[in-house]
């Protein structure tokens, strides 16, 4: 090994233990022993959710085609969830509109794919190596009827709905909490543990719905959205930190809340 791949290895080393040190300073708090617990569930989850992202993306037998009444009407819903924040109904601050339309674009394409026309089911299924093509429908926990269309949900898709419902009350809880009250800075109830929970329900409602539906255009667009919310959440606050009267209890604040989480 020569001395420059050393010096690599060691910088490496040197940044993960920087990191992990700057996370245990100030000891194990309630927050970091749930985000450790995530970390934990996520890497054990991770093998079983890859095996159904594998089957569902050679699987064609089970998708839903043509039915484009279902992808205007969850296109229409989907967006709707953005109208308060595009109208700027917080902090008078507005979506940039690469934000809303990188969101538009997320909700069409799952949709078009879901109900529509499946285009990356059919290049993936055809792709993906293996045997025959199985039915993932015979995976399904629960099944029902809406509009007619025969719907199933596999145990990896009703864990999405469990995540995207986390998301939705999140920004209903966030939105109640700004608006019944006068005060200028929210520091209390949700706000005290994070100080964008409209936001980090949004990105929990698409996270949701990635994945009900893995496929490889919402795997795209998702870090994309996330990067859209982080720049939203930080323009947000530097033209609160303009307006605000109380600079110094707005600074405090964001020093001692997470952003997200």
């Amino acid at each position: 090994m020569d001395s420059g791949e050393e010096v690599r290895e060691n910088g490496n080393e040197g940044g993960y233990l920087t990191a992990l040190n700057r996370f245990m300073a100030g000891g194990l708090t309630r927050r970091k022993v749930a985000l450790l617990s995530v970390a934990v569930v996520c890497l054990l989850a991770a093998p079983s959710f890859l095996s159904y992202v594998y089957v569902f993306m050679m699987n064609q037998a089970s998708v839903i085609r043509g039915r484009w009444d279902l992808v205007a009407l969850n296109v229409g819903v989907f967006i709707a969830f953005a109208v308060p924040l595009a109208a700027g109904l917080r902090w008078r601050v507005n979506w940039q509109s690469a934000s809303l339309g990188a969101y538009a674009a997320f909700a069409v394409s799952l949709f078009v794919e879901m109900y529509g026309v499946p285009l990356t089911v059919y290049v993936t299924s055809a792709a993906v190596p293996g045997g025959a093509t199985p039915d993932i429908s015979e995976r399904a926990t629960v099944s029902f009827e809406f509009l007619g269309q025969p719907m199933f949900l596999t145990f990896w898709g009703v864990v999405g709905v469990c995540i995207t419902l986390v998301g939705v009350a999140l920004i209903a809880v966030g939105w109640l909490t700004l608006y019944r009250t006068d005060e200028e800075l929210v520091t209390s109830g949700i706000y005290a543990y994070s100080r964008h929970p409209q936001y980090l329900g949004f990105l929990l409602f698409l996270f949701g719905w990635f994945v009900q539906w893995p496929s490889v255009l919402t795997l795209a667009m998702f870090p994309i959205l996330g990067y859209f919310y982080y720049r939203l959440s930080s323009v947000e606050e530097d033209e609160v930190m303009e307006s605000i009267d109380d600079k110094e209890a707005y600074a405090e604040y964001i020093e001692t809340t997470p952003r997200f989480v």
